[in-house]
C-alpha cells in the first residue's frame, strides 16, 4: 500500500511501479468509480479502432488511405 498526497490542483501521481504493472502510458484513459465509499481506478480498454481516429479527415485517394493504415510491410 502506498500513501499519495493530493496537490492543490487535485492531482495525484501514480507511482512508476503501478504504472508499469498496469501498463499505463501517457495518453491512456482511466476510469474513476466510487464503490462502497472507495475510489476505484481502472484503465479504459482500448478500442482496436482508436489508432485510426482522424483518418477520414485526410485528403487523398482511398488507396493512399489504405496504404497508410496498413503501414510498411
Amino acid at each position: 500500500m502506498k500513501t499519495l498526497r493530493v496537490s492543490t490542483k487535485g492531482q495525484i501521481v501514480i507511482p512508476k511501479k503501478l504504472r508499469k504493472h498496469l501498463d499505463i502510458k501517457p495518453g491512456d484513459r482511466l476510469i474513476f468509480r466510487l464503490e462502497n465509499n472507495k475510489l476505484l481506478l481502472t484503465k479504459e480498454k482500448e478500442s482496436p479502432f482508436d489508432r485510426y481516429y482522424g483518418f477520414l479527415n485526410k485528403t487523398g485517394s482511398s488507396d493512399d488511405l489504405v496504404r497508410e493504415m496498413r503501414g510498411k510491410r
